[in-house]
């Protein structure tokens, strides 16, 4: 096999001798670190959500996104789109939360075709606890690991990568 490149050269990974590529020491520590850190983090968030308050981290952003809405109602597809989740993904997530008497479906007024979720107050109020849960999970499993100056560095590159990506979230 190939001597894998460095982090100095310009190739990030090498194609051995039996065709499969392999990233560079360094790409790999970064690439698949931030694979598993997503992941972990991911896996462990939704399952104390789960258990403190019967959320997923989808219906979590849902129900936040609806908190965060001019009169805490938005169409399906509007919040599908908001969340970057599938129609039918939100709608089965809504059929949950609409159970738990947490949101309410209701036609739209302007389009006979669509439907609207509107947030009720036990859906508000699950809102805020749920957020105050995740924040402060957040806070200790992420930004409580950075070291002074990382997470400047962090910010800075996830924001030349995803531009603009905090100020279209409204609920994380």
């Amino acid at each position: 096999m190939s001597k894998l490149p460095t982090a100095t050269t310009s190739c990030p990974y090498i194609v051995g001798d039996d065709g499969l590529a392999a990233w560079s020491e360094t790409h790999a520590e970064a690439w698949i670190g931030l694979l598993e850190t997503h992941k972990q983090l991911t896996r462990a968030l939704d399952a104390e959500l789960e258990t403190a308050h019967g959320l997923s981290l989808s219906g979590l952003e849902l129900l936040g996104r609806l908190a965060a809405a001019d009169a805490h109602h938005l169409r399906l597809s509007a919040l599908a789109h908001e969340a970057g989740l599938s129609l039918s993904r939100v709608s089965r997530i809504i059929d949950l939360l609409e159970a738990r008497r947490l949101v309410e479906r209701r036609p739209c007024p302007n389009d006979a075709r669509a439907v609207e979720a509107h947030l009720t107050e036990n859906g508000l109020n699950l809102a805020r606890e749920a957020q105050a849960t995740h924040f402060a999970s957040v806070q200790q499993r992420f930004f409580d690991q950075l070291e002074p100056g990382e997470l400047e560095v962090v910010a800075a590159v996830f924001g030349r990568l995803a531009p603009r990506a905090a100020a279209a979230c409204t609920t994380d």
